[in-house]
């Protein structure tokens, strides 16, 4: 079974309601030539805390830059860095530009903690990549976190700080 599979049938097998988008390879949020129907456009990180093997997956506005040293310090780490490449691999099975919060189910051991910015309207649907980076899934917010619960993952909201 494909890695896209997966996530419909997670979603379809929990009646959670989504719409798809197919588009050209993005692997960046500047790359997307589409909007999100009546939603927020959002960015998707998987950093790592440098000492640690903690990982945190954050959510932000697709247009906000990540002040990655204040956000360190409001999740009360040393140092926090992109995850690599292999780490990605290792922990979700994606590959750079197909990062998303629906790959989440396969952290079994709850490895990664999932931030949300505060700044992202709960009401309007969002948009992820469905572990492939030529389709997005347009998901209303309420129906994410129906999801998030279904794998046994608990959203932590802060507001991630922007470089001043």
């Amino acid at each position: 079974m494909g890695k896209e599979q997966e996530v419909y049938d997670l979603l379809d097998s929990n009646g959670i309601t989504y719409d798809v988008i197919e588009h050209q390879a993005v692997f960046t949020v500047d790359e997307i030539d589409f909007d999100i129907p009546d939603g927020t456009e959002v960015k998707n990180l998987l950093l790592k805390a440098k000492k640690k093997e903690n990982y945190y997956f954050v959510i932000c506005p697709g247009e906000k830059r990540v002040n990655l040293k204040a956000l360190t310090k409001k999740l009360d780490e040393k140092n926090l860095s992109f995850a690599s490449a292999e780490r990605l691999l290792e922990l979700l099975d994606l590959t750079p530009g197909s990062v998303s919060p629906l790959a989440l189910y396969k952290d079994k051991e709850h490895k990664i903690k999932l931030v949300i910015d505060e700044s992202i309207d709960r009401n309007k649907n969002i948009g992820f990549h469905p572990n492939v980076n030529t389709v997005t899934i347009v998901i209303n917010f309420q129906e994410f976190l129906k999801y998030l619960k279904v794998i046994g993952v608990e959203p932590h909201y802060v507001e991630v700080p922007s470089p001043e």
